[in-house]
């Protein structure tokens, strides 16, 4: 018999104890209710494929399957939702409360039970009127009363295709409308900053045209549209009838907020400058959001809003790591950025860790995205104030740089056109057409002619072609030079002779061609002097100079004339040409024995065979060789002169070359690798760094 009962005990358990654990404690009214969140108190049911009749649902058959629920937020889902809530009065008095459902984006909510006033209107969400709601409140309100000592059933009916978060609170009438006194202040101040902002960044745009503060103005334009819409005031007051545009605006306005977030960023942070490619990335994913949000208007709404969503993510991402990147790389204007950023993200997490049920419900978590949001605007505007700022300070310190800029260009043309004019070389300028541009006062004194009469005229025109005007060798030989001139843009030296005006004998003068490039355009300026020396290098008290020579031999003559020219103040004719062929050795050196790995055996059998020409060619046409580059260093001033000679090859044992002398060359019968002790005898000092691919010669002037 009592295993009997024990059977029947466990089968009653069994049937009944779902129910019982599933049952809702009852939400009991007081006459004073402050807003009393009860998404814990009531239960829930998925109607996953809308197969529950609502006569079921009211009448109670389906209560047993009810089931309360751990986290507010039902998720983005195409189920019909209902909610069982039990209300108790406890007191004798009638109460008139309040059901706000706390979410203005919610598509349709439907409420049963009885006892509801006939005046209420049962259905509510943003795909109806706005003018159809009970009261004139951004969020769906159901006006309800309850009379004494009695107990009351409800049922929601809850279908949309946004986001359902479960935010049902519970207001007594007179405390609901304090609430929305107190709100109207709150929401006043956040939207009152967002305007001024839009009014201030507008004015300074009208005002300065600083692309800044427009790119700024549509960003904090679509945040303002965005809380507009998020917060139900739009709906509310902008486009209460427009339920198409009503739903679809608000991933329109989170993509245009994407959009113009990224345009101000890449501005305001000196992308192109800073980050190129973040730029590039930025300027790429703003035509994707540009896109997409045309098409939206296309998909379900469920589908828009959550890609909407997804793409914001990427969209933080960049920005966030751009404005790191530039706040460690000194960036002024990143510090603002970043803080601003930082504000609006935590506000947006605590509002999140609030929706979930993780953080509390209370007046802090409830406005941090406001409050993220108005931090974030006043922060920008500050920074965009201090760029401005400092922008301004730069401008100043660069006009009077400018200023100071000005006054010694002014001076430079002065002296320039006293060199110009009282050189005694006669100084020529050509158009890219070798056509003859100007010309100084000693053209008139080596040769009789005027600017006047030869303005416009070719220099070949003013060669000399002898008596009989029959030999064209001078013409021939100065047009080779001027193609050599404009296929390599190279400095070009010859000796030629020219016309005289009144004497009708040649002037046979020394030539130096070479481009000098302008902004737009590049003229040829000509040096002629009776003698090889240019006068305007005997002017130069000092020289720095770097150049880098590809593995042609005979770049080597034309580079070591160049950096030995300014020695004739100095040194003596035998002096000169040492240094001069010193130096040309040894650039000899670093193209065939470090840029194009020729080896002394090497060298010594092809001299040997007399195919030395054609093996160095095969080297210099070597893919392995043929990039790499001679460089030259030199600086000359009046106490001394200096060179440094790098090459790209592997080096060679200095130590060993630098202790051979002349006399155990001759006795090994070695026909090359004399240069180094040619440049140990000329030079004061040599210095090879211990690779041995690079060489410091120094030789000292004016010695007493």
């Amino acid at each position: 018999m009592f295993f009997h009962h024990i059977k029947y005990f466990f089968l009653y358990l069994i049937v009944f104890l779902p129910s019982v654990l599933s049952a809702e404690s009852a939400i009991s009214l007081q006459p004073q209710i402050f807003g009393k969140p009860i998404w814990q108190d009531v239960l829930v049911l998925e109607d996953k494929d809308q197969s529950f009749s609502q006569e079921n649902i009211i009448l109670g058959t389906l209560d047993s399957q009810f089931q309360k629920i751990s986290s507010p937020n039902l998720g983005f889902s195409k189920s019909t939702f209902w909610v069982r809530l039990t209300v108790n009065n406890p007191t004798k008095d009638l109460i008139r409360w309040n059901l706000v459902f706390d979410f203005p984006l919610l598509d349709e909510v439907t409420i049963f039970g009885t006892g509801i006033p006939k005046s209420v209107v049962k259905t509510l969400g943003d795909i109806h009127p706005f003018s159809e709601r009970n009261l004139d409140y951004r969020n769906p309100v159901f006006p309800l009363e309850t009379k004494g000592e009695t107990t009351s059933v409800y049922y929601l009916r809850i279908q949309s295709e946004s986001t359902i978060p479960l935010t049902l609170f519970i207001w007594t009438e007179r405390e609901f409308n304090d609430q929305l006194n107190k709100e109207q202040m709150i929401f006043g101040f956040f939207y009152g900053i967002l305007f001024v902002m839009i009014a201030y960044n507008f004015f300074i745009y009208i005002f300065t045209y600083e692309k800044s503060y427009l790119f700024y103005l549509f960003f904090i334009s679509s945040i303002f549209f965005f809380h507009l819409i998020n917060n139900g005031f739009a709906f509310q007051y902008l486009w209460p009838n427009a339920i198409f545009w009503g739903n679809y605006s608000l991933p329109f306005f989170i993509c245009f907020a994407c959009i113009t977030g990224l345009l101000f960023s890449d501005n305001y942070l000196s992308l192109k400058k800073h980050l190129p490619k973040i730029s590039k990335l930025m300027w790429v994913w703003a035509g994707i959001l540009l896109l997409f949000s045309g098409i939206q208007f296309f998909l379900s709404y469920r589908i828009a809003m959550i890609t909407s969503i997804l793409l914001t993510v990427p969209t933080a991402l960049v920005m966030v790591f751009s404005g790191a990147t530039t706040f460690f790389s000194k960036v002024r204007a990143a510090r603002y950025f970043l803080i601003s950023w930082t504000f609006f993200l935590t506000g947006v997490l605590l509002y999140s860790l609030k929706s979930l049920g993780i953080l509390p419900d209370n007046h802090i978590t409830r406005w941090t995205i406001q409050i993220g949001t108005a931090l974030q605007t006043i922060l920008l505007s500050l920074g965009l104030a201090d760029r401005i700022n400092f922008l301004t300070r730069s401008l100043r310190d660069h006009i009077r740089e400018l200023s100071h800029a000005k006054l010694k260009i002014e001076e430079s043309e002065k002296r320039f056109r006293e060199i110009f004019q009282g050189s005694d070389e006669v100084i020529l300028m050509m158009n890219d057409d070798f056509e003859i541009i100007n010309a100084n006062r000693a053209l008139s004194k080596h040769m009789g002619f005027r600017l006047d009469d030869l303005r416009g005229k070719k220099i070949t025109e003013i060669l000399y072609r002898g008596r009989d005007q029959s030999s064209d060798y001078n013409v021939l030989y100065v047009n080779d030079k001027l193609t050599d001139l404009k296929m390599t843009g190279s400095i070009v030296n010859f000796k030629t002779e020219f016309e005289q005006k009144y004497v009708k004998e040649p002037k046979e003068m020394y030539c130096r061609l070479q481009y000098i490039n302008f902004d737009e355009t590049r003229e040829v300026l000509v040096t002629m002097s009776s003698q090889y020396e240019d006068t305007i290098i005997q002017l130069i008290e000092s020289e720095k100079v770097e150049l880098s020579m590809n593995n042609y031999l005979r770049n080597a003559e034309i580079v070591s004339q160049r950096i030995t020219s300014q020695l004739a103040k100095y040194l003596s004719n035998i002096e000169q040409t040492e240094v001069r062929s010193s130096i040309r050795e040894i650039i000899i050196n670093a193209v065939e024995h470090g840029n194009l790995n020729i080896s002394f055996d090497e060298k010594s059998k092809a001299l040997l065979e007399g195919n030395y020409l054609e093996f160095l060619q095969k080297r210099q046409e070597d893919p392995r060789y043929s990039q790499k580059r001679v460089k030259i260093e030199y600086s000359f001033a009046s106490e001394f002169v200096a060179y440094r000679i790098t090459d790209e090859g592997r080096g060679f044992d200095h130590k060993k070359h630098m202790e051979k002398s002349l006399e155990e060359m001759n006795e090994a019968h070695e026909q090359h690798g004399r240069g180094i002790l040619m440049t140990k005898s000329v030079f004061d000092r040599i210095e090879y760094n211990d690779r041995g691919n690079q060489v410091s010669l120094i030789k000292f002037l004016n010695k007493v």
